[in-house]
This record gives C-alpha cells, sequence and structure tokens, in this order.
C-alpha cells in the first residue's frame, strides 16, 4: 500500500493512458516508468481489473476547461413561440474562444474528449420586447440537460441571464451547447453578449 501511496504522490492526469500489471499475491506494481510521463502533471486516475491483474492510469498536464465570449452583437435568432434556438450567428461562429484546452470547441458548441462531471457558468445580456417570456438551458446532444433560467423582457429592455450548470456523467462526444427559447410569443431576442466558463471537476 505504501508503495502505491507513493506513485499517487507523484504521478498526474494529460491525455495518456498505459496499463500497467499487478502482481497478485503482493500487490506490486510493475512496469511503471516515471521518466515516461511529462512534467507538471496535476492529478491521477487509476482503475484496476481484478480478472486482468492490469491497473489503468490517465495523466493530464491540464485539467479540461474551456473560456468562450462575445459582445457588442445584435443578432436575432429566428424564434417560434416555446422552441428552442442555439445561441448562435448564422455561420455558427459567434463565441470567441479565449482559451481551451483538452475539448474541442467548434460551431459555438463543445465537444468533450474527456468524461467527467463539468462545471458550467454562463452570463448572457440580451433584449425582448414587451410581454416576452424567456428563457435559457444547457443541451447535451440537442437534448435540455439542466433546468432553465427565466426573465421577461419589456419595452426592449437588455437585462443579463446568469445560468450555473452542473453536467454530470458527460463522455467522450457528448456535444454541449446553449439554447433559448420565447415562451409568450414568436418574437425574437436580440443577443448583446455573453461569457461562457466550464470546467472539469472531476472523471
Amino acid at each position: 500500500m505504501r508503495y502505491i501511496l507513493y506513485i499517487l504522490l507523484f504521478l498526474s492526469i494529460a491525455g495518456y493512458s498505459q496499463s500497467v500489471h499487478i502482481d497478485g499475491p503482493t500487490g506490486r506494481i510493475d512496469d511503471l516508468h516515471l521518466d515516461t510521463l511529462p512534467e507538471g502533471t496535476d492529478l491521477i486516475y487509476f482503475e484496476r481489473s481484478d480478472t486482468s491483474m492490469y491497473m489503468t492510469y490517465d495523466y493530464f498536464t491540464n485539467m479540461p476547461h474551456g473560456a468562450f465570449a462575445f459582445n457588442d452583437s445584435s443578432i436575432t435568432p429566428a424564434m417560434s413561440t416555446n422552441t428552442w434556438v442555439q445561441i448562435t450567428n448564422a455561420t455558427n461562429t459567434l463565441f470567441v474562444s479565449e482559451d481551451h484546452e483538452l475539448i474541442t470547441f467548434a460551431g459555438d458548441s463543445i465537444t468533450i474528449i474527456y468524461g467527467g462531471d463539468y462545471m458550467s457558468l454562463v452570463s448572457l445580456s440580451f433584449g425582448g420586447t414587451s410581454g416576452d417570456f424567456y428563457e435559457i438551458s444547457m443541451f447535451k446532444n440537442g437534448v435540455q440537460t439542466y433546468s432553465t433560467i427565466e426573465r421577461s423582457t419589456s419595452q426592449t429592455d437588455v437585462g443579463n441571464m446568469f445560468l450555473p450548470a452542473y453536467l454530470f456523467a458527460l463522455v467522450t462526444g457528448d456535444d454541449i451547447a446553449i439554447k433559448i427559447r420565447n415562451t409568450a410569443s414568436n418574437d425574437d431576442a436580440t443577443i448583446i453578449s455573453c461569457s461562457w466558463v466550464i470546467w472539469r471537476l472531476h472523471i
């Protein structure tokens, strides 16, 4: 056990996985070479197979994360009553990536590379007309995956909505996007600005 704890202290996680053999009677880990791992790694994840007696570990030099934003926009996504539409423009290039690693960002949506539980924070500013009632939410693979945040608008005022979302058990290939809908009418919202930050909490 002390030998395994020593390894846990010095290994970290980064787009790499390897299997190492476990000696059944002693629990000793063989063929694990620290010089094959990059410096600056942060976390280590072990998964033992009792049938094959192999332990798989993954590491990342950085945790998966991203920060995306736009401002001074005036796009008006075509909206129908009670129908969700993605926060994007006609060319799906509304957001600018400030920084992202170990996730894919394209088409104003995120594609997960490494699975796990993620935290997402969205701050969205937009305007609407009198009597409109808007909702925003997070979508995974085109399906709503979190509760909605709501606000009403009046006289083309511009207001802000903040959506914190815990996205659990995401897997490789999951597509994450922000969507908005008007539940009161088919009036289009005028999207002004948005900041979107996402990072993985744990596997």
